[in-house]
């Protein structure tokens, strides 16, 4: 499979890639589906367990909380953005695949893609400043990480394995965002280098310019990617968990089956001498 659709070089007769085609996006989101597959077989016979060790909430805690509310509209708000943003990049990637300019709006779809561009921008930056002050700390990486790796793969090759309680978030947790940083590192700054040639801003060589296009056109298949199998890798967990991403808190007794308080001390949200029974989802 010959994953770039070539074309002729304006200032040559060489046949160059000057793109990515849908065929080498279908072949990454199969990957993906090969990945769900080894992780659906693997549960058929026996879904990871985590260690007993690792300190509860203190008592009568009964609901703490996971994700705070900018996190929350950041998360679906980032989803909306790239939706958006594929739609807008897909109408001038094959063009007549969306004829005409934006419904509703009126103008093209490259400035329609260029003002989703800015927002994206300015979200990662407010984002960015947000998670340093805030989150910062529960995104590094520590030793305990090098545990929870080294059991995850034991459990997938079958062999005894003990998975160790989390702080915030789990090491492919944290390997996602990092993947999801260089990626937005990566389509931030090629469409920037694009945007300032389209709009005559600056006069970039065409070779660049091309390469350029290559790399956004290989962030964005990324980020289609990574979203997908973060949805399939979310609808594993159990429903006490998902719903926090709607509602923000888990219950004591959901906190105390996957975390440990002395590596994560998340905001009190409800205190009660019952707080084992506040969620029996787990």
């Amino acid at each position: 499979m010959n994953p770039f659709h070539n074309a002729k070089s304006f200032f040559s007769n060489e046949y160059l890639p000057q793109q990515l085609t849908w065929a080498f996006a279908v072949f990454l989101l199969w990957l993906v589906v090969v990945m769900a597959g080894v992780v659906m077989t693997r549960y058929a016979f026996g879904k990871p367990r985590r260690s007993s060790r690792g300190a509860p909430p203190p008592p009568g805690v009964a609901v703490v909380e996971r994700y705070e509310i900018g996190a929350r509209l950041w998360h679906f708000g980032v989803f909306g953005l790239l939706l958006a943003l594929w739609i807008s990049g897909a109408a001038f990637y094959s063009p007549g695949i969306i004829p005409g300019p934006v419904p509703l709006l009126g103008v093209s779809w490259l400035l329609a893609h260029l003002a989703l561009a800015l927002m994206f921008m300015l979200g990662i930056v407010v984002h960015a400043i947000k998670a340093g002050v805030v989150d910062l700390r529960s995104m590094l990486f520590d030793k305990h990480d090098w545990h929870e790796l080294v059991a995850s793969a034991r459990y997938y090759l079958g062999r005894s394995y003990e998975l160790p309680k989390l702080g915030k978030y789990g090491v492919t947790n944290k390997v996602f965002h990092v993947a999801l940083i260089l990626l937005a590192l990566t389509m931030v700054v090629s469409g920037i280098i694009l945007s300032l040639d389209t709009l005559g801003w600056a006069k970039i060589d065409q070779n660049f310019h091309r390469q350029q296009r290559l790399l956004h056109d290989l962030g964005g298949y990324g980020f289609l990617v990574l979203v997908v199998a973060h949805v399939f890798w979310q609808l594993l967990k159990r429903i006490p968990q998902l719903k926090a991403m709607v509602t923000g808190t888990i219950a004591a007794n959901t906190f105390s089956s996957n975390h440990d308080w002395n590596r994560w001390k998340p905001h009190v949200v409800s205190r009660t001498p019952n707080s084992g029974k506040a969620d029996d989802g787990q």
